[in-house]
């Protein structure tokens, strides 16, 4: 039995490297005194069927991609979505000592978490299983918990449309 997912989707692929490469102020996104350092993060799951990938930045903006080719971009507009996701971004902010220097962007195995953190001196990530951080142990434990929230305020907008 593999531990790997399928391929990824041409367009997913181009989606993640584009949020991965983005400068924030080509977004009108800079330093502020509530969040100096992080601007956004990439929550990273994977899953027999392939990865989702949460994008929350400080402005709101959100973003969900399945490695699949679907997902839901940009959906920040709603105001608690936006919340959820400038909320997310804030716990990233209290916990960027947890996290260490980027030097691997592969997708995560099955079962696996990845956080990766946009700030504005690059990259740092950390990553755990999916049952450790759900067990409420982990340092990153809270950071998870938002981005579930995230993902369900994300999944009832997308019933409603």
């Amino acid at each position: 039995m593999s531990n790997a997912a399928p391929e990824p989707a041409p367009v997913y692929i181009q989606l993640r490297e584009r949020i991965l490469n983005l400068e924030p102020e080509t977004v009108d996104i800079s330093p502020s005194s509530e969040n100096p350092h992080v601007w956004g993060v990439i929550v990273e799951t994977g899953y027999d069927v392939g990865t989702a990938t949460l994008v929350c930045l400080v402005d709101g903006t959100t973003s969900l991609y399945y490695s699949t080719g679907g997902g839901m971009l940009g959906s920040g507009e709603y105001a608690s979505l936006a919340e959820a996701s400038k909320e997310l971004v804030a716990q990233a902010e209290d916990l960027l000592p947890q996290v260490s220097p980027a030097i691997d962007y592969s997708l995560p195995e099955i079962g696996q978490v990845r956080f990766i953190f946009l700030t504005y001196n690059g990259t740092y990530s950390a990553g755990a299983t999916q049952g450790a951080l759900a067990g409420g142990d982990h340092p990153l434990s809270p950071l998870f918990a938002e981005a579930q929230n995230t993902l369900t305020k994300l999944r009832l907008l997308a019933e409603k449309k």
